[in-house]
This record gives structure tokens, C-alpha cells and sequence, in this order.
């Protein structure tokens, strides 16, 4: 049973934008697996690393969609992406280099991120997208 599950409150009403939070969604699901089930250091960083890659190539995709739009909440939705990446730099660091482990906590933050950051932003710009058509 996935431990984050896609909800409708999720949706932004932009299909490329709900798409990728799909496969966020999912990649935060492999990682809880894998945490869960004991998978080595190996495993959980080949995950985290996806996860970190995939989430600066979505950011981006949204960056570039409000830049298309003049979305007027962009500066402070892009800050909000900068701060997370962020962090995510600092915690695969630290966990290459065995300064940190992959905790329940951490995981939590991952998802309680990204579902917060879904609920509070990206559906107000999926409603911006559209109404810009």
C-alpha cells in the first residue's frame, strides 16, 4: 500500500503539472519502500537522487509556465522551489558523505512538503494556467 496517495485536492487542473506530481508522488512512495523494507544505503540514494533530480526538472517546468503567463506570485512561488532544492542538496549531501541517515523524518518532510507546496501554490497556478487560455 503506497503511503502518499494522490488525492483530488491535488489536482491543479493542469495536466502536465499533475502528471509530474504523479510521478513525485510515486518516487516518494519507492523511497518509503525502500526505507521501510531495510533496502541498503545503495538503493536509497539511487532513489533520492531521482527524486531530487526529477523535482529541479518539474520546478522548472513550472517556472517556465509562470514566466509565460506573468503569473504575479512567481517571485515568492520560485523562492519556495530555491529553498526546497535547497535543502534536498544539503540532505543528499549529507547522506553521501553518511552524515545523516534516511529517517521516517525526513521522509515526512519530503511529503508533508510537497503536499503543502501542491495544496497552497501549484492549484492556484493550475487556476492561473487556465484562466490564461
Amino acid at each position: 500500500m503506497a503511503f502518499f496517495n494522490w488525492t483530488n485536492d491535488l489536482a491543479s487542473s493542469n495536466p502536465q503539472i499533475d502528471s509530474d506530481h504523479k510521478h513525485l508522488i510515486d518516487l516518494l512512495n519507492q523511497l518509503h519502500d525502500a526505507m521501510s523494507s531495510g533496502k541498503g544505503n545503495a538503493v536509497l540514494g539511487n532513489i533520492l537522487d531521482e527524486l531530487i533530480k526529477y523535482t529541479a526538472t518539474h520546478f522548472k517546468r513550472e517556472e517556465t509556465l509562470m514566466q509565460q503567463i506573468g503569473y504575479v506570485d512567481y517571485v515568492s512561488h520560485k523562492a519556495e522551489h530555491d529553498k526546497f532544492v535547497g535543502e534536498a542538496l544539503a540532505l543528499q549531501n549529507r547522506f553521501k558523505t553518511g552524515a545523516a541517515m534516511l529517517t521516517v523524518s525526513v521522509f515526512n518532510f519530503l511529503s508533508n512538503w510537497l503536499r503543502d507546496h501542491i495544496k497552497s501554490r501549484d492549484v492556484k497556478l493550475g487556476q492561473a494556467l487556465l484562466a490564461k487560455k
